[in-house]
């Protein structure tokens, strides 16, 4: 998956996957990346961020050919804890 942006600052990327962490223009919310990867890692797979620049940014997107297991995510930790 490739773009053609201006790029992602250092200081974005050790937090890049994480929701409201790395909203890069105004208006953004910084949930595009933490839900793709939610849902990559729900399929079992990997996102990872291989170049980024003043010419765009890739990243590299991986879901095993297999049936992944389903694990109870941060909503059913929450309500267990009410419970």
């Amino acid at each position: 998956m490739a773009d053609n942006g201006p790029g992602i600052p250092e200081q974005v990327r050790s937090k890049l996957f994480e929701a409201f962490q790395s909203a890069a223009r105004p208006g953004g919310t910084g949930l595009g990346l933490a839900i793709a990867a939610e849902l990559v890692q729900a399929h079992g797979g990997a996102i990872e961020l291989r170049d980024t620049g003043a010419n765009g940014t890739v990243f590299a997107i991986s879901i095993p050919d297999r049936i992944a297991e389903l694990r109870t995510g941060r909503r059913g930790e929450k309500q267990a804890a009410r419970e």
